[in-house]
């Protein structure tokens, strides 16, 4: 199992049960589950994305990892966000990342620290290169997130901004 630790979180990668559990069975999920759950997530984005996920679970556990990823405070027990991956590295070793944080549950610091161990975690794999993500251009919390993580911004396409960090070679 894949765990990440900073001073405040836990970021983990979404299990298979835990992604069916998300789709079929929320509820008792909820009731169950000894991290809170908050209403609203995870956001529609990420929800229309988990059935191909766990498909992509059920057929290859190598894609753990490579999908949904869950931040946790783990002083208050409660999911502040995720990450979603797209998929593992392509044939340029490129991977694709969006995040998205729970309103009222997560300031900009929560999500530096998140979104930073992650990075580097990706970074240290071997078929990472490099790690893209975009943003709008009036989303000035995500711009300064992403310049904080030392990401530069590569291209404009009408309203959005693309954004790479390349692996140190």
């Amino acid at each position: 199992m894949i765990e990440i630790f900073t001073d405040r979180l836990l970021i983990v990668p979404c299990s298979l049960d835990i992604a069916k559990s998300l789709v079929f069975h929320r509820k008792e999920l909820e009731k169950r589950s000894p991290i809170i759950i908050p209403k609203g997530w995870p956001y529609p984005s990420v929800t229309g994305m988990l059935p191909i996920y766990i498909e992509k679970l059920e057929n290859d556990e190598s894609e753990y990892g490579w999908g949904l990823w869950l931040i946790i405070n783990y002083a208050e027990k409660s999911i502040i966000g995720d990450v979603y991956v797209n998929s593992k590295p392509d044939e340029n070793g490129t991977v694709h990342l969006s995040y998205s944080m729970v309103k009222d549950l997560a300031d900009s610091s929560l999500t530096y620290e998140s979104m930073d161990a992650l990075i580097e975690w990706m970074i240290t794999q071997k078929d990472v290169k490099k790690v893209i993500t975009e943003c709008c251009d009036h989303n000035m919390e995500s711009i300064k997130l992403f310049e904080k993580l030392g990401m530069r911004c590569t291209r404009k396409d009408g309203k959005f901004l693309k954004w790479e960090l390349r692996k140190a070679i």
